[in-house]
């Protein structure tokens, strides 16, 4: 089951080094999904902006950037097929509402990801069931 880190740490000053190392090695186990992801989302521009507008294809693709960060440094997740639906509706929304500034809506965020998951289903087949089902709704 897919693991989404949330709350606050407190990290003695002796240990920040440790830290700072612990959080670079992380980093680097998620690069390859990050890479993965970050090719995906140069596709999906490139496929929305032949079927929508310039603005509203961006405003999708921003999104999807903001949700890479959030599966690359909040959770656990290392495969697309991992990814569950809270980890989509309830987690990401809860953390873009915290985290962004922004004038999107929660149905904004709803819709790219609707239209991502579509777009690795019928484009990639990269097929995430339950998650599209769930953003269908």
């Amino acid at each position: 089951m897919a693991k989404v880190f949330t709350g606050r740490i407190t990290i003695p000053g002796d240990k920040i080094e440790d830290f700072l190392r612990l959080l670079a090695e992380g980093e680097k186990e998620k690069e390859p999904f990050r890479n993965q992801l970050n090719a995906l989302n140069v596709e999906f521009e490139r496929y929305l902006l032949s079927k929508l507008s310039d603005r509203t294809a961006r405003k999708h693709v921003g999104v999807i950037e903001l949700f890479i960060d959030f599966l690359c440094r909040n959770t656990d997740i290392f495969k697309i097929e991992d990814i569950t639906k809270g980890v989509v509706n309830t987690h990401f929304s809860q953390w873009y509402k915290r985290k962004v500034i922004s004038s999107s809506t929660p149905n904004d965020l709803k819709v790219a990801l609707c239209k991502f998951f579509q777009f690795l289903a019928d484009e990639k087949g990269i097929i995430n069931a339950k998650v599209l089902a769930s953003l269908q709704k």
